[in-house]
């Protein structure tokens, strides 16, 4: 009988460690996605590779795969409970889930096991700048670059944190030094630029901004266009440009008012806006308004709509007034009347939170339940919120003095229209803001102590919007004597 011969593989440990070093090659080149696959396959074969659990788990966090780079890495922990890197990735990690507790236990231990480590230190300054607690958070960025004085995040973190503190004149040349160590980066140009704008230097301000249009996928433009992009220098009589929509609703809102401008120097304007705004917006004179979606016509030129403020060099002394035709029609007015029935209270509309997804979102909302305490029982509260929290429709329920109509406000019209039938509105930094202010209704805007640059610095009034009333935040997260200071003002329509 012949024997039989039999073919074997390598033994799983060779495999894993080829495997693993595939996905070094391809970590070391940048290719993030094609690494964490290998690095997945080397755990499959052997489950207790501490490094590629550990590198792993640190992709997945690159990538946006928060809950997956907690999972490998805590069993990476499970091998090597002294790794500092590990723990701090972790907290990275963890932060992004918003697990603020865990992912501060993390930075801790990660410091405790690695003191010198400079990148625990910036995480945690994040941390603490996410927690409303700049001052320890420009401990932590000073720590980070007492280690490493050429580190470009602590530097940029820094200015932020400076920022929060109002120490602006510390917080620019911070962002200057990041710049300086790191000339190509979008970020520190782009808060470099916000700065500039916060405190009323335009021309720097819309220049530094600009950087923005280097990544045009986060601020909502397209990667490229058909046609040039108008630099304020070509001719546009009998040409047709497109301004284009970006960033959020209150900014197409604020900034529509250059179209009429721009249609001025001779052009045929498509202004190209969010859905939400088309109908709101039609009635702009001489310009044709678009949603994004529809067939957009030909066009010579492309501008994005915030590029318009620098190319007509905006400064405090000639920012254009907003456009007198936003307005609800009379017919949804009417609609909202009867909705509304009769009140012998004055009626004030209100807008506690913004966006969540922004990424200052917890520097500007309110929970609901911090606003109800200071609600005067003399006033009829009206809700201009489509879509609220579960936490704040919580609140609502429990505060059925505030009315509200979710799902029956189909579009911004009809919020539009509420706006007109209110005698104040009272809103946080979000679009609704921008609307009320458009349509000139007398509005209360509560901002932070670093306020969106949009607002300036050390005034009550805005130039953007002269039925304006700034109530700001005297210091980070304390909004108690912002809201009493807003009663007591709106005391005026229970006397009058």
């Amino acid at each position: 009988m012949k024997s039989s011969s039999f073919s074997f593989g390598p033994p799983p440990a060779q495999l894993a460690q080829a495997k693993f070093h595939q996905a070094l090659t391809f970590h070391q080149a940048g290719q993030l996605a094609e690494a964490l696959a290998a690095y997945l396959q080397v755990i499959q074969v052997q489950s207790k590779h501490f490094d590629a659990l550990n590198l792993a788990g640190a992709i997945s966090l690159q990538l946006g795969q928060a809950q997956q780079s907690v999972d490998l890495l805590t069993r990476a922990l499970k091998i090597d409970r002294q790794h500092a890197g590990a723990h701090n990735n972790r907290g990275a990690a963890y932060q992004q889930l918003g697990e603020w507790d865990l992912a501060m236990l993390n930075f801790n231990k990660a410091l405790a096991l690695d003191p010198e480590s400079e990148k625990a230190y910036n995480n945690r300054g994040n941390l603490w700048l996410r927690l409303k607690q700049p001052e320890q958070a420009l401990h932590d960025f000073d720590r980070a670059l007492a280690v490493k004085p050429d580190y470009f995040s602590p530097h940029n973190n820094r200015g932020t944190a400076l920022g929060d503190l109002q120490r602006y004149a510390e917080s620019r040349a911070s962002f200057d030094q990041a710049i300086q160590l790191a000339p190509g980066s979008v970020e520190a140009h782009w808060n470099l630029g916000m700065s500039c704008l916060r405190q009323g230097e335009f021309e720097t301000g819309w220049r530094e901004t600009e950087w923005r249009l280097q990544r045009p996928a986060l601020v909502g433009l397209q990667e490229s266009y058909p046609a040039p992009m108008w630099t304020g220098v070509e001719p546009l009589a009998g040409k047709t440009i497109l301004l284009c929509h970006e960033q959020g609703l209150g900014d197409t809102i604020q900034f529509c008012r250059y179209a009429g401008l721009v249609r001025e120097l001779g052009a045929r304007v498509v202004l190209l806006v969010q859905p939400a705004l088309a109908a709101l917006l039609k009635d702009l004179p001489g310009i044709d308004v678009l949603a994004q979606g529809d067939e957009v016509p030909a066009y010579d030129f492309y501008c994005p709509l915030l590029s318009l403020p620098m190319l007509f060099k905006t400064d405090l002394s000639n920012i254009p007034r907003p456009p007198d035709v936003i307005h609800p029609s009379p017919a949804r007015v009417a609609q909202w009347r009867a909705r509304l029935g009769e009140s012998g209270k004055p009626r004030v509309g209100l807008a506690w939170s913004g966006n969540p997804s922004h990424v200052d979102d917890f520097k500007r909302s309110i929970p609901l339940q911090e606003f109800v305490a200071w609600l005067s029982d003399d006033i009829q509260w009206v809700s201009l919120h489509k879509e609220v929290r579960d936490a704040d429709m919580v609140t609502l329920k429990a505060h059925p003095q505030i009315l509200h109509f979710g799902d029956e406000l189909h579009d911004f019209s009809d919020t539009a229209a509420l706006c007109e039938l209110m005698d104040a509105v009272v809103s946080v930094d979000t679009s609704l803001a921008h609307l009320a202010a458009t349509m000139g209704c007398p509005t209360s805007v509560l901002v932070a102590c670093n306020p969106d640059w949009r607002w300036l610095l050390e005034r009550s009034d805005s130039p953007w919007y002269p039925s304006v009333t700034l109530y700001r935040q005297p210091e980070s997260g304390d909004w108690a004597g912002v809201l009493q200071s807003v009663r007591s003002d709106l005391g005026r329509l229970v006397t009058h």
